[in-house]
Formats: C-alpha cells, structure tokens, sequence
C-alpha cells in the first residue's frame, strides 16, 4: 500500500437521527486510495476495536470518541456535526490509519475476529452497585455502554477500589480485551 491511504475528498450522509432537530449529526465517508483490508489485522492489533470480521472484511474502532468503520473501499467516521469536524476528522483518521501502517512491522497482527460481548453478559460481572460513580445510573446502563465501547472498564470505582471484586474485573478485562 501506498503512503496515502485516504482520499483528501469525502462527503458527509446523514446519521440515522438525522430526522431528530436535536441530534443533527452526519457521517463522513472517505474513500481510500487502495484496498484498505490489508491494514486491518494490524488496526485490530492496536486500536479500541468494537468489530472485526475478517471476511467481510470490516473493522470498526473508537478513536475521538467516534467509531470509525474501515471497509475495504472506505472509511466512515460517525457523529459529525458539520463539513469542518469532518474535514478535522478526516486528517486525524487518516494519520493514524497512516501511522499504523508504517509501524507494521512493529505490530503483530490479530487476524481473529473481534465483537465485544453483549451488555447483560457484561452485566454479570459488574459490582451491581448502582453506585453511579461511573457516570450512568445503573450498573446495567455502564453495561450498556461498555458493550459498545462507549465506556472504559476503569470507571467503575468499585470493580478496582473495592475487596472482592478483583476475579470479576480480570473477567471483564479478558473479555472486553483491556
């Protein structure tokens, strides 16, 4: 693959709230220069990943605080508010995606597929405190988020600060790979 991995256009398409005055929120869609799949084994060795199937091939990872799918012909970028966030998004998507790449040789691949378990299995392992030190209400609503990469393990207090805990957070550690 080349250097340049992403085209410098894209266009923005509505997100799937976009009918909602209160969430006027797009994707970017960049087209890549080249196949991007063989970059993918790599991001998925590195990066927060929420989904990799390798046949597709898709990866989808959190970067920014956004997920960002790579398909083969394109990357999306989630919740963009308007043409300059996507244009700002966009550098940044592409210099990591740019930066991986040229750390290669550095990385060792992860080819096996990756999804992150579902929020009631999450669940079962968490403290059920409803403590809210982790920002969400409830347990589950950390479970929730956590089950799409949304939150990170570390916020629940309890799971790291608290006795009795410990088997529970390596459990969840294992199976959100953290």
């Amino acid at each position: 693959m080349s250097e340049k991995l992403l085209r410098e256009d894209f266009r923005l398409e509505p997100a799937s709230c976009y009918v909602d005055a209160r969430c006027p929120r797009y994707k970017a869609i960049v087209p890549a220069e080249e196949d991007l799949s063989p970059l993918m084994p790599y991001l998925n060795a590195v990066a927060r990943v929420v989904f990799y199937d390798p046949e597709e091939p898709v990866l989808v990872f959190k970067f920014d605080g956004r997920k960002v799918a790579v398909r083969r012909n394109e990357v999306r970028i989630s919740d963009v508010p308007d043409i300059e966030e996507g244009r700002r998004l966009r550098e940044k998507v592409a210099a990591y995606l740019e930066e991986v790449w040229t750390k290669r040789a550095e990385i060792t691949p992860r080819h096996e597929p990756r999804t992150l378990p579902p929020a009631l299995k999450i669940y079962q392992l968490l403290p059920k405190t409803n403590c809210g030190k982790c920002g969400e209400a409830t347990c589950l609503a950390f479970a929730a988020k956590l089950s799409t990469a949304e939150a990170d393990l570390s916020a629940c207090r309890p799971l790291f600060e608290e006795e009795g805990f410990e088997a529970a957070r390596k459990e969840l550690e294992k199976l959100l790979n953290q």
